[in-house]
């Protein structure tokens, strides 16, 4: 964990592989219980800092909650290919996440979709 420390505190970010034929366009529509849920945010923010920074395969990490209901968690997530989606869930900085949250989730829907355009892109990043 602590070299994830160090690069989450890193400037920069990895260059980003392009968007392959088996690339994953995914919406996650997590909803958690209410009383984890400033916790949950915690973990959610270093996992998608991590990967945005550390795999050039992950190409997208935004995470936003409803205003009405904040439990109500979407991410949208884009990876260039199936291979770079299976490394990210394989990763420690995932896995640390995954077992961290599991109590806290009280449902999670993976919904992958299919861009309207598939030229257009979104541009990810970091400050």
């Amino acid at each position: 964990m602590e070299t994830e420390k160090q690069t989450i505190e890193s400037p920069s970010m990895y260059a980003k592989e392009p968007m392959a034929a088996d690339g994953i366009v995914r919406l996650s529509k997590i909803e958690v219980h209410p009383e984890y849920l400033e916790e949950y945010r915690k973990y959610a923010a270093e996992v998608g800092e991590i990967s945005l920074r550390t795999e050039p395969g992950v190409l997208t990490m935004y995470a936003v909650c409803e205003k009405e209901n904040p439990c109500r968690i979407t991410i949208l997530e884009t990876y260039a290919s199936q291979a770079a989606y299976e490394k990210h869930i394989a990763s420690d900085h995932f896995q640390t996440y995954k077992q961290g949250t599991l109590h806290m989730v009280k449902s999670l829907v993976l919904s992958d979709q299919t861009p309207l355009n598939p030229a257009n892109r979104i541009n990810n990043f970091i400050q």
